[in-house]
């Protein structure tokens, strides 16, 4: 129990302010009772799971933990699991539970996200954190502070998953975004949504990105589960770790030097790229799905670069053993230089099967031709359009984003999902919703802001191979 004596008279309260709703018991009791109406927990621990790696090995917290939603099904996979809350009586509701299943690999906290630091007997370090529905209940400073508590807590490469409430709407249409939250929450939640409005603190989704990244958190994965329910999968990253972020333009100015100056020839670096995109890919899709590696995918290509780094990637996983196809977005004839030259290899690749390449222009039956394949593979590969293109799709691109977003099928980005400003993460029409996104040789800005976070979805840096560290130093 707290001692609320020895907490600092500046300490934010949050045990006054959290635990009153359940200091009647047979309200605690009533908690779960009320949230199934509304929430399947098994269900969202399998979400958690399928999104984050949990596994066997793991040593997890979970700060907010309540009667047990997390708690329970984690103690009965994971190495050990410890949980803290502001509730007593949620507590001891939950150790009912434990004692009832005979559950041994689990230690609680009668604490929150600002005191369970001060625990003696807690570990100094966790593989994987988790806040669900929790966090809103502490203002936005003492969020930064709780967020900082937790990325000093996670080990290298550790997980943090937060699930809340968080907000989209502009501030100038606060009115409207507040009564459409009202309207789709309240005739889940009743009342209680009410309260995220009047007396809790739930933030926007713009505060909450800035608090994790300034704390040393990258933000791998975004899912929107509801208009107002996000998930973020953040990932601790050594300060040496986190890669550069460059604009398009030095970007740009990176490929002409490590070609120009370092006589590195733009073939080796595109090369480079699908080599790296390909072994990326191959390792992070048991994150997504349950078979080790797809068997079969599809590569829609543009006519630049961009393309030619898809046209390179479907060598590379063929080799792997992959069935590829590639849909082509312009006439062969459009292709130049280095898109050209790995056009050619998969024409000569395909001499006995010539159906695994086809162009897209467009036409009714070139886009039934393109559902009929997106229908028959397991993943689709966006190599369309670059960090170069900005603005409105045009034909095809619009309808083959289209047909890619349709499909539900999980969808690796190139560089940058095809639709979204590599610049300032903006969307004029429709950009594609990535599972993957491989961005390469360094971080764009786009993919870190704005509407970009929601589109890139498990982000990574792939190595082609230019020496950014002396282009740095410049």
């Amino acid at each position: 129990m707290v001692d609320f004596q020895e907490l600092p008279h500046w300490l934010y309260n949050e045990f006054q302010a959290c635990g009153v709703d359940y200091a009647n018991l047979e309200v605690a009791r009533n908690f779960e009772k009320r949230h199934l109406h509304f929430r399947n927990f098994q269900e969202e621990f399998d979400r958690v799971c399928s999104r984050t790696g949990l596994n066997s090995e793991s040593v997890a917290l979970d700060l907010g933990c309540g009667s047990g939603a997390f708690i329970i099904p984690a103690s009965r996979l994971c190495h050990r699991v410890y949980g803290a809350d502001v509730s007593e009586n949620m507590l001891n509701l939950l150790k009912e539970k434990l004692d009832a299943q005979n559950i041994k690999n689990v230690a609680l906290y009668h604490a929150g996200f600002l005191t369970f630091w001060e625990k003696e007997d807690r570990p100094k370090q966790f593989d994987f954190i988790i806040s669900s529905i929790a966090l809103h209940h502490l203002p936005d400073f003492w969020k930064a502070v709780a967020i900082q508590h937790i990325a000093n807590a996670l080990k290298p490469e550790g997980v943090f998953y937060l699930y809340d409430v968080i907000f989209n709407f502009p501030i100038t249409k606060w009115h409207d975004g507040v009564q459409r939250f009202l309207d789709e929450m309240e005739a889940a939640a009743g009342r209680e949504a009410s309260k995220h409005i009047s007396s809790e603190y739930s933030s926007f989704s713009w505060i909450i990105e800035g608090i994790l990244e300034r704390a040393g958190l990258k933000i791998e994965q975004v899912y929107d589960d509801t208009s107002f329910l996000r998930a973020y999968v953040c990932r601790k990253l050594e300060k040496n770790d986190c890669p550069p972020v460059l604009s398009v333009a030095q970007a740009r100015e990176l490929d002409v030097k490590a070609s120009q100056d370092w006589n590195i020839p733009t073939l080796i670096l595109m090369e480079n790229a699908a080599r790296s995109i390909a072994e990326i890919f191959v390792k992070n899709v048991p994150k997504f799905c349950a078979q080790k590696t797809p068997q079969r995918v599809l590569i829609c290509c543009g006519k630049g670069n961009n393309g030619g780094d898809g046209l390179a990637l479907f060598r590379r996983l063929e080799l792997l053993g992959i069935d590829c196809r590639v849909a082509v977005s312009s006439p062969y004839s459009d292709y130049k230089n280095d898109a050209l030259v790995n056009l050619n290899i998969v024409r000569h690749m395909i001499q006995n099967t010539p159906e695994k390449l086809f162009y897209i222009d467009g036409s009714d039956v070139s886009l039934h031709r393109l559902n009929d394949e997106i229908k028959r593979t397991d993943w689709v590969v966006d190599a369309l359009l670059g960090t170069g293109a900005a603005g409105a799709l045009r034909p095809p691109y619009d309808k083959i984003v289209s047909a890619i977003n349709a499909s539900g099928k999980p969808t690796l980005a190139i560089d940058v999902p095809s639709g979204l400003n590599a610049d300032d993460g903006s969307i004029e029409t429709e950009a594609v919703k990535a599972t993957i996104t491989v961005t390469l040789a360094t971080l764009k800005p786009g993919l870190l802001m704005g509407q970009g976070k929601s589109y890139v979805g498990d982000l990574h840096v792939g190595d082609i191979g230019t020496p950014i560290d002396q282009f740095l130093v410049k």
